[in-house]
């Protein structure tokens, strides 16, 4: 019998260790969840953090870009300027040079127009002269000599032949 005492003290004993008590469990669970929280936690602090420096990095980068663009900006400003001095000068070189080829003109036909009346072809310098005004090529003579001071400019010597003739 006392064989059938110990058995089931035997018996009792393993299950004990087997089971154990609910207070021990419950700690157990309680610091399992208490891991996970923290484990989520962190997970969730890396992430902003991650995201943080993600958005301090895209802040730099438009900061870079906004400084890149107002640089082109200024440049793009300082090109129409260049382009609108350039544009100004060009008119005015093409209106000089415009000038100067109707000073050539007059000059020409004020030449012509000498050779006629010094070859006593008056009629012929008459009406090369009334084409020449109908032009509009006298204002274009020039009113100081071209060569030497000494001699007269060529619009004087048109308004003498043309004193002469007329």
């Amino acid at each position: 019998m006392s064989e059938d005492h110990s058995t089931p003290e035997a018996v009792k004993q393993p299950s004990k260790s087997r089971k154990p008590n609910r207070s021990t469990l419950f700690a157990y669970i309680l610091v399992l969840f208490a891991v996970a929280f923290l484990l989520l936690l962190l997970s969730y602090f890396m992430q902003q953090r991650r995201n943080d420096q993600q958005v301090i990095e895209g802040l730099q980068e438009n900061a870079s870009a906004l400084q890149i663009t107002r640089s082109i900006q200024e440049q793009n400003q300082t090109l129409r300027q260049q382009v609108a001095d350039l544009q100004e000068a060009n008119e005015t070189l093409e209106a000089q040079a415009e000038t100067h080829s109707k000073t050539v003109l007059a000059l020409d036909w004020l030449w012509r127009i000498e050779r006629e009346f010094f070859q006593n072809r008056y009629s012929s310098a008459r009406q090369m002269i009334r084409q020449f005004e109908a032009d509009g090529l006298k204002e274009f003579l020039p009113a100081q000599p071209i060569a030497d001071r000494g001699y007269r400019s060529p619009l004087e010597q048109y308004e003498a032949m043309y004193d002469v003739l007329f």
